[in-house]
């Protein structure tokens, strides 16, 4: 059924919840599973400033998430399951997409931290304009509403 299952994390509990799902689907389709975190760029008025720094800042946080999406792609091997994680800059909606094409992902499986009202609007919604932008299937999984 599924060969190829992307999941985008973004390093938090909510975002992992969807694993065992992901999981579940991988062992049952002998799927592989592409990880994926996107490291937004800083806004145009902060990059232009571009210090040391920001420069050093930026290095950090990269490396800190290349170890978080290592970490959660040993974990799934050692499930015996086959896992790759990917670590891109760029806007969120568009690089899922991209990585979603480049990996020929069959499924985009993600976590929604479920955000409404003002917080929707503040942070907006990766799933919801994955759900309008998409042309392959979403598993979209609510954080904290999963049950055990």
């Amino acid at each position: 059924m599924y060969k190829t299952i992307l999941t985008p994390l973004d390093g938090t509990r909510e975002s992992e919840t969807i694993l065992p799902q992901v999981e579940a689907l991988a062992e049952l389709c002998q799927a592989k599973i592409v990880l994926l975190q996107v490291i937004e760029p800083p806004p145009p008025h902060v990059a232009a400033m571009a210090t040391e720094a920001l420069k050093e800042g930026i290095a950090h946080r990269t490396a800190e998430v290349q170890q978080y999406i290592h970490n959660v792609e040993e974990r799934l091997r050692q499930k015996g399951l086959s896992a790759h994680g990917i670590v891109r800059q760029g806007g969120v909606v568009e690089t899922i997409l991209a990585v979603a094409r480049e990996s020929r992902a069959d499924l985009i499986a993600m976590a929604s931290h479920g955000y409404r009202g003002l917080a929707r609007l503040l942070h907006g919604s990766v799933a919801a304009e994955l759900l309008h932008r998409a042309s392959l299937p979403l598993l979209i999984l609510r954080a904290g509403e999963q049950k055990t």
